[in-house]
This record gives C-alpha cells, structure tokens and sequence, in this order.
C-alpha cells in the first residue's frame, strides 16, 4: 500500500511540472506586430513591385509593405545630375575633403529648390561654422566621424568654383570638380512612379500595417537594380550616399 501511494505521488508531481512548463512556454511566445518585424512605425522604404492605382506594393527589407496615397500626398523624386546643373538661386549641400585653408572639395553634391523659406538646411552647418549663440553642445556620435559638408543656397558658380550662402558662416566658396556624384530633387506627382524604383514613404501605419503616406520620395535603383533598406541603409540625405539607397524610417 505504502509503495502504491508513492507510486501516486510520484506521478502526480510529473504531471504537475510538465504543465507549469507547457504554461510557461506559452505566456512566452508573443504575436508579431502589424506589418512584420523589423519594419518601421511610421513609413517605409524599398523597392516599388506594384502599382494598383493609389494603392503601392515595396519589397522592404522586412518583407512586402502597402501603401496607400492620396491626393494630399506630397511627392519629390531625386534624379541624376551633372555639375553645369548647379546654378545661382538652388539650394546646395555638398559633402567632401576640406584642404588646409578650410576648402570643400565636393564628392556628393545635392540639389533641391529653394523654397518660400529659402534653403533652410535643418541647422546643417558649413564645415567651419560655429554654432549660435546659446545653442547646447550636441554628444560626440559614436560612430565614424561625419564628412565635411556645406548647405546653402547657391550664388555664384563659374566652372568648378561654386559659392553658397551658408546660415551660419556666410558665403563660401567650394570646389565641385566634374567627377562629383550630383544629385536633383525635384517635385512630382503619382504619375512619376514606376516599378523597380525606390521609395521612402512617410506616414501612419493602420492595424493592418499598410503605411497612409503623408510624403513619398523617390530615387532611382542602385548600380545592382535595388535598394539598400533596412539599419544599414544609407539615404539620400547622406553624404556618400548612391541615389538608390533609402535612409531607415523611424
């Protein structure tokens, strides 16, 4: 009798563990959030596969996202250039090497227009600018070094020799030889869009996870015919960056 009772309790104390396990393994295990992991909460970037009217299919780096627009959307579309399109009245920003005079030698060159508030850089500064007055110290980036670049609004340009009117440090004078990467952006409209380009859309996501975009940008393919996505992307608004490549959305 004694050794049946043991028997009992033996196997009731296994089962008892084998379901706090299954238990414990399920409270676990999470769903996925709406529209994949990895993919960004408020827009995305990729490749454009499809076109259903206002409604666009990107193979992102997380798998393919919807999105939808309307006619509320703004559009801008970003386009190979050469260095006799950079004329007086644009806006600017070139990356590059500065010599030991404090002279940008462009390796990417940016150009957009100016609008009804001038060429606002977004507080980007030329490379020997000195911030304003009252303005806290940002925190040293971790990563590599940030290339030398000017933004401002072009003023003069003769040759290779570009001046840009900068908001912190006044004119200055620049060198874009013929070998610079320049880029245009410009406005433009849904009848733009075409299959195998890059977008970058920026707007909310519903509960299925399709992005309502507010903004679309769009920028030829890569030299390999695809878009770089993802933590690693590199996008237009970097210096360095290849036309292709789409910026992390946030």
């Amino acid at each position: 009798m004694k050794r049946t009772l043991m028997v009992i309790f033996a196997t009731a104390s296994v089962l008892a563990v084998a379901a706090c396990g299954g238990a414990s393994a399920a409270g676990s295990s999470t769903s996925p959030s709406p529209g994949g992991g990895g993919q960004a909460r408020n827009g995305a970037a990729g490749q454009l596969v499809q076109i259903n009217g206002p409604t666009l299919i990107l193979t992102a780096a997380s798998g393919d996202v919807t999105v939808t627009y309307t006619n509320a959307t703004t559009f801008t579309k970003t386009s190979a250039a050469v260095l006799a399109d950079v004329a007086p009245g644009q806006c600017l920003v070139a990356s590059g090497q500065t010599d030991s005079a404090g002279i940008l030698t462009a390796t990417t060159v940016r150009l957009s227009p100016k609008s009804s508030t001038g060429c606002g850089a977004g507080g980007q500064l030329g490379p020997n600018a000195s911030p304003r007055a009252g303005a806290s110290p940002r925190p040293t980036p971790s990563g590599p070094p940030q290339m030398p670049f000017v933004a401002g609004e072009v003023t003069h340009a003769s040759g290779t020799s570009i001046t840009v009117l900068t908001a912190a440090s006044g004119s200055e004078v620049i060198n874009v030889p013929t070998t610079a990467a320049v880029t245009r952006t410009s406005a433009a409209s849904s009848t733009d869009l075409q299959t195998g380009e890059c977008l970058r859309a920026n707007g909310t996501r519903d509960s299925a996870g399709a992005v309502q975009a507010t903004t679309i940008a769009i920028t030829p393919a890569g030299p390999s015919g695809t878009c770089a996505t993802g933590a690693g992307g590199r996008g237009p608004g970097r210096g360095g960056a290849s036309p292709g490549a789409s910026a992390p959305i946030n």
